[in-house]
């Protein structure tokens, strides 16, 4: 797949409904903007030149989660708005009270997709396997 092929995504998020397993990295609030040249939105810093900012749209702070993407293997920034946040803390301060999996998704709500995350205590619990003996596998 070359790099102008309409089916790699650059900014991979999921589709709606599909799980990524996801392990959070970092949380802070950010200055985004979205850039209509680029078609995108953009993290706004001390160091982007003025110009660049004054082409921005839609200036605004918001948290955002950097996680790393376990079934892709990718890096993956989201962006939480107040309602996305609230339940993302809930989901966040039990996987630190009792470990497990946080599992990401995006869902549609009228014309926006909006992220749900999900917590599974199950997932971080590792059982014991009973394994046979080793003369009876080669005996």
């Amino acid at each position: 797949m070359n790099k102008h092929s309409p089916t790699k995504k650059k900014y991979s998020k999921p589709s709606e409904g599909e799980l990524l397993a996801i392990t959070v990295l970092d949380i802070e609030k950010r200055t985004i903007g979205w850039s209509p040249g680029l078609k995108r939105s953009v993290y706004i810093n001390e160091s982007t030149q003025q110009e660049v900012v004054g082409e921005l749209k839609r200036i605004r702070e918001a948290e955002v989660v950097t996680a790393y993407d376990q079934m892709n293997d990718k890096t993956l920034f989201i962006e939480l708005g107040e309602l996305e946040q609230e339940q993302f803390n809930t989901v966040y301060d039990q996987y630190l009270e009792s470990g497990g999996q946080i599992f990401y998704t995006r869902n549609k709500e009228g014309r926006k997709m909006r992220s749900v995350f999900m917590f599974d205590k199950s997932a971080g619990i590792k059982e014991g396997v009973d394994v046979p003996e080793k003369k009876l596998l080669f005996g």
